[in-house]
């Protein structure tokens, strides 16, 4: 049993407003289309199929060969209507059966990985023959004829549909050889025609997700660029992020590394076999010098043979009302945390580029609100969100992947000179931050802004 996924691409992006499909918009540096097919490749599928607007064949193909996916992939053209663009990816498949397919919007790029095995899992267990990803409504339904409300149902039994959706082979084939044979290829989409053309199907409902919204307008793009700023990376589990890759041999610099945090991933990283360089301001840097900086990142590359990965976990915090903090102090919270990460950046780059390697900032739980008693540096932290989400898009075509760590409050030496007497029983573990921190960095993802905690909050 082979699991087969079509990632359906076809639209044309006339709602979306855009010059392009909004299939090939950025979002945080990478093309939607290419999110898409990384979160459904990460789910353990055999092959994907892109289904793509005949008239993007070769911007599709473009686009997956830059993304060097780890299964093998290929681009079918699409029809005029959604079912026709499913029925010739299903064709193109060769698949027996028994095998399962799975359709999946390629406007859905921030869909969670265990949404995508969860909705496989029935179909792979035999408990059902096909199933629909789904979520329930916080709104109240109302149904209208004519302009007049004429039932208000109850919305408990209700569910707003997702994707992907899931088939056995076998009785997608079926669903589909029916609906041409009646000239009925409307469905809006696959399990509506397998319910039409498949008597007694059993279709299971899965449990979607809220972040796994699909991009039809401008408004979208907005939500989804604040979501990739809400994804929670939990140190115990892998949950969004799962490394595919070993740091094995790989070659890390962490600035910012003598201390905290940033010494901590240094640890953890030489346990897990990979070549680290450190520096600091303990070690004499500066990183609000830009040529110091770049000697010092040139150095640490001519130290380990170059440079795989670089952290910037260097930044300062100082608390106390703004109106009572002098001009120097405050100037040095937003040139240290902000200035001094993108000198780091810019002086990685050259290296970065040569390995296709990845940069990490450090941001900070205030990012997202600015918060009393130390606002210079909630505001420093939101600017390295930016920073991160402007490098990430400036930088994708060079195979550089940019992203940024929102720790919870941490045990640290910077947190407590800034708050001796604060509990620390509360408080996030350095190794915990480093643990997840290494995680991603075995990982495909850019752009992103991934919130560390003990706990998830929901």
């Amino acid at each position: 049993m082979r699991i087969h996924a079509l990632l359906l691409a076809g639209g044309d992006g006339n709602r979306f407003g855009a010059d392009i499909p909004k299939q090939f918009v950025r979002l945080a540096g990478e093309q939607i289309l290419v999110r898409s097919a990384r979160g459904v490749a990460a789910a353990g599928v055999d092959q994907l199929v892109v289904v793509s607007h005949p008239a993007w064949l070769a911007e599709t193909s473009a686009a997956l060969e830059r993304a060097g996916l780890p299964i093998p992939t290929k681009v079918v053209a699409g029809g005029s209507t959604r079912n026709e663009s499913t029925r010739n990816g299903l064709a193109s498949l060769a698949a027996d059966d028994d095998d399962i397919v799975l359709v999946h919007d390629a406007v859905r790029p921030l869909v969670p990985v265990d949404v995508v095995r969860r909705s496989i899992e029935p179909i792979a267990s035999g408990t059902a023959d096909a199933s629909d990803t789904v979520i329930p409504s916080a709104d109240t339904l109302v149904i209208v004829d004519g302009g007049s409300v004429v039932e208000i149902p109850d919305r408990s039994r209700y569910r707003r549909g997702q994707t992907p959706q899931v088939f056995r082979a076998g009785i997608l084939a079926r669903a589909y050889a029916a609906a041409a044979e009646a000239g009925d290829l409307t469905a809006t989409d696959d399990c509506s025609l397998v319910l039409r053309y498949v008597p007694g199907v059993r279709l299971a409902a899965v449990a979607g997700d809220e972040v796994n919204l699909k991009i039809t307008t401008r408004i979208d793009m907005v939500m989804a660029d604040r979501m990739l700023q809400m994804q929670l990376l939990d140190p115990a589990a892998d949950g969004l992020v799962r490394a595919e890759r070993s740091l094995e041999g790989s070659r890390l610099l962490v600035v910012g590394g003598t201390h905290g945090i940033g010494e901590a991933i240094a640890e953890e990283a030489r346990r897990r076999g990979s070549s680290v360089a450190v520096d600091g301001r303990s070690r004499g840097l500066d990183v609000r010098d830009p040529e110091v900086v770049r000697e010092r990142v040139d150095g640490a590359a001519s130290q380990l043979g170059g440079l795989d990965h670089v952290i910037c976990t260097a930044g300062i915090l100082r608390v106390g009302p703004i109106v009572e903090g002098d001009a120097a102090g405050i100037a040095e919270v937003i040139d240290v945390n902000v200035t001094g990460t993108l000198y780091v950046a810019r002086a990685a780059h050259a290296h970065l580029r040569d390995s296709r390697g990845s940069f990490t900032a450090f941001a900070s739980s205030s990012f997202t609100l600015g918060r009393p008693g130390y606002v210079a540096y909630s505001a420093s932290k939101a600017a390295v969100v930016n920073l991160v989400q402007g490098l990430a898009a400036e930088w994708a075509d060079e195979g550089i992947r940019v992203n940024a760590i929102s720790p919870e409050r941490t045990d640290t030496p910077m947190r407590r000179r800034a708050f001796p007497d604060e509990a620390r029983d509360g408080l996030l573990q350095s190794g915990d931050v480093a643990k997840a921190t290494l995680r991603l960095l075995g990982t495909d993802l850019t752009g992103q802004v991934l919130d560390v905690r003990r706990h998830d909050p929901s």
